[in-house]
């Protein structure tokens, strides 16, 4: 990071001030190596993509009314290739900033006189300033996201072409009558044609201003435990409504290492287990239930008599995820509505110790479930943090509260793409106090959802309400909570 603040001239400072007439040949070099770039410019001229090195994904707000195109201030040309590009592109009437955010680590906002135009010979004198200051970067970020609110959809190529005959169109030149002054009857005078809007307002809701972050590796193991057949995960070793084809060899958890203890007139427990095979012919599994029988149980009194056809080799080899009797024999869990919620910043990759992923396939077997009545499946997920990645996580997570994950930068704060995911309910939390840097484990019972927002998204459902992110203290107020449980709306929740 110190030789990237270096290349940009703040290693000892964090402000800058660039000047001259040819100001984008010293701003153009310090945006073309980074590839996360928003920008707010009112007049965006031919030839600004030589200028502004935008990048698929990247997101510029401009003027792109129709007396703006008229007069030539805003060249449709120059939005249409970045638009064919892969560059997203607002139109706001108005607008009249000169804003550039580079959102990779470090960040840092350029804003100053210059709008992205090729002045030619007729260069003007421009002064800009460039800060990595984290404060003037988030209110740059804020107001940049609320222009993009009241700029609405993005621009399409077929709202630019036919701009394209338009462009400059406006500078019409007339001739003063004859009785006039002779020395003015030449003279250019400028008219302005009606203003009309760019386009009519689109008939589908606007998408996200924000960037679609690229789907990264989830730290997360998958929701089967290694080893285990394809059918799902095993039932829970505590609490396990009735026996299935396991892996005999493995050795089952106590009940001590389950968060959630069971009542004394609970289910027994599984007739695999060859400890206990009293216990499991008086469970009621006996040989008639299919995909249930257990070699364990051949010798038993229930099992005599019986024929070798409910020990079938399949269940050995391998079960298809139709015929998984053990998924819908765990208990659905409690998933109540958040009353107290967090956000907390993560960094993707790594890996976990082999306690913590232990501990995960416990939670699995104990909560995996596919949902009744359609809804979405439960699932167990494994979060992780270690201390100086990000914004460390909250020191009073407990089983309980509800956490919204916010995966950010390394060494850095979250960005306006950064990916979140629904919020979560935590079953266990802990922190190893022997790793290098401290790690906290966090496993959390989640939800999927068909919506897919970025942490931009988030900030701007808190601005509606007056609020900020706030990764220290916990959302606990219900018009706060109601703001964040609106980006996944598709995810419900059991009455409290």
């Amino acid at each position: 990071m110190d030789a990237e603040l270096a290349r940009l001239g703040l290693a000892e400072r964090s402000v800058r001030l660039l000047a001259g007439r040819d100001i984008w040949a010293s701003i153009t070099p310090l945006l073309a190596p980074r590839r996360n770039l928003v920008a707010a410019f009112g007049h965006v001229g031919p030839g600004a993509a030589a200028l502004l090195p935008l990048q698929p994904g990247d997101t510029l707000i401009t003027d792109a009314s129709l007396d703006t195109v008229l007069s030539g201030a805003t060249s449709p040309h120059a939005l249409l290739h970045w638009v064919k590009a892969g560059v997203i592109v607002h139109s706001l009437r108005g607008l009249n900033a000169k804003l550039v955010i580079a959102e990779d680590d470090p960040s840092f906002v350029v804003v100053g006189s210059a709008d992205v135009t090729a002045a030619g010979p007729r260069q003007l004198f421009e002064a800009v300033t460039l800060s990595h200051e984290r404060h003037t970067v988030e209110e740059a970020q804020e107001a940049w996201l609320e222009w993009c609110d009241l700029a609405g959809p993005s621009l399409t190529a077929g709202d630019l072409e036919p701009l394209l005959e338009q462009y400059g169109a406006g500078k019409l030149v007339t001739a003063r009558p004859a009785a006039t002054r002779t020395a003015a009857a030449a003279r250019p005078v400028v008219t302005s044609r009606q203003v009309t809007p760019v386009r009519p307002a689109a008939a589908t809701p606007p998408p996200s201003p924000v960037r679609p972050a690229a789907p990264a590796p989830s730290p997360v193991r998958p929701a089967a435990a290694p080893g285990t057949p394809a059918a799902g995960p095993a039932p829970s070793p505590v609490r396990p409504a009735v026996a299935t084809p396991g892996s005999p060899e493995r050795p089952l958890a106590t009940p001590s290492s389950s968060p959630a203890q069971p009542g004394a007139d609970g289910p027994p427990a599984a007739p695999g287990t060859p400890e206990r095979p009293a216990e499991a012919a008086q469970a009621g599994a006996p040989a008639d239930r299919p995909g249930t029988a257990d070699p364990a149980t051949a010798d038993s009194p229930a099992g005599a008599g019986t024929t070798a056809e409910p020990v079938a080799a399949e269940p050995e080899a391998g079960e298809t995820p139709e015929a998984t009797p053990e998924v819908t024999d765990v208990p659905r869990p409690s998933w109540p509505r958040p009353a107290e919620l967090y956000l907390v910043s993560l960094v993707e990759g790594g890996e976990p110790n082999a306690e913590a992923a232990y501990r995960l396939e416990e939670l699995q077997r104990e909560y995996t479930h596919p949902g009744e009545d359609g809804e979405s499946p439960f699932r167990v997920e494994l979060l992780w943090a270690d201390d100086g990645q990000g914004q460390d996580p909250p020191r009073t997570l407990r089983a309980g509260v509800h956490v919204i994950p916010v995966y950010s930068q390394k060494q850095g704060r979250p960005l306006v793409g950064s990916r979140i995911e629904a919020p979560g309910l935590v079953l266990q939390a802990y922190i190893d106090e022997f790793a290098y840097p401290r790690r906290t484990y966090c496993y959390v019972l989640t939800r999927q959802s068909a919506a897919k927002p970025a942490f931009g998204d988030l900030r701007k459902a808190l601005a509606t309400i007056g609020e900020k992110p706030n990764f220290r203290n916990s959302f606990q107020v219900p018009r706060k909570i109601e703001a964040l449980l609106g980006l996944w709306p598709d995810v419900g929740y059991d009455p409290r």
